[in-house]
């Protein structure tokens, strides 16, 4: 069995974790909203100079992104990589036209490659836990840019 169905039968068998839900568009498009408030939120700290909460909040503008879709496929996540999990899930199956690129940059189930990689979970994750108040510039403005790419991808998800 592969990672990503070994993964999701793992989240599956504990309700903490991920719950199969009845598709549900209206909470979909709740959760879009709070990701546009949050990224104006980024904005927001941005003026302030205050790059590494920024750099939080882009994180969960893109995370409510992803439970969007999730809620309007019948799910509900409440744990970070039961939600990756569902997205590669769903998108190797076919049944969602999403960039996979976007999900990886986020988070990837592989830790090695977050230590290579840097995702943004593992960016968000130093910023949250680490002692360094800045980030550069160029960082933030590649997660904006990833915040309104994802944006757009859910936006059309959603009409389908």
């Amino acid at each position: 069995m592969p990672q990503i169905e070994k993964h999701l039968k793992w989240c599956l068998n504990d309700e903490k974790r991920l719950l199969k839900i009845k598709p549900d568009n209206e909470l979909a498009k709740k959760h879009l909203k709070k990701s546009e408030y949050n990224y104006s939120v980024l904005q927001n700290l941005e003026k302030l100079k205050n790059y590494d909460w920024a750099l939080n909040v882009g994180f969960y503008a893109i995370y409510h992104c992803f439970l969007a879709i999730l809620s309007k496929h019948g799910y509900e996540s409440r744990n970070q990589s039961c939600t990756i999990t569902v997205l590669l899930h769903l998108i190797d199956q076919k049944k969602l036209e999403f960039s996979k690129e976007i999900v990886l940059q986020f988070d990837t189930l592989e830790p090695e490659k977050n230590i290579i990689t840097h995702t943004l979970r593992f960016e968000r994750e130093e910023s949250t836990y680490g002692v360094k108040t800045t980030i550069k510039l160029e960082q933030l403005k590649k997660i904006k840019e990833l915040v309104v790419k994802t944006q757009r991808e859910t936006i059309k998800v959603l009409s389908d």
